[in-house]
């Protein structure tokens, strides 16, 4: 291998972290000016940004809500998938899961040409 093509390579992958790091305070500058879902349609690209909740589930609080503890087998983690489809299929209360979770929310940023 030539030594030129290992430096090019090194110079393309600083420029790759250099355009990533730029792209990313751009994205949050975006976000920042759009508390809600907005869409915006420029002559040229559209513009949408879409907040999704999350629930971040506490392992202990989780468990210790469980009624029954074959329910931890199932879940085995506080895996918000799993925790979801026990909700909906009435295996497990929702009213049970108060306080082992916090929400978050993230915004998910799409540019169309």
């Amino acid at each position: 291998m030539r030594p030129e093509r290992l430096t090019l390579y090194c110079q393309l992958k600083e420029e790759q972290k250099r355009i990533e790091d730029a792209l990313e305070t751009l994205r949050e500058e975006i976000i920042a000016a759009y508390a809600t879902d907005a869409e915006l349609k420029l002559p040229d690209y559209t513009l949408k940004i879409i907040y999704q909740e999350k629930k971040v589930y506490d392992d202990q609080q989780v468990f210790a809500a469980l009624p029954d503890p074959e329910l931890w087998k199932a879940v085995c983690r506080a895996d918000p998938t799993k925790i979801n489809a026990l909700v909906k299929s009435k295996l497990l209360p929702e009213q049970l899961l108060e306080g082992t979770y916090r929400t978050t929310r993230t915004a998910y940023l799409y540019v169309q040409p």
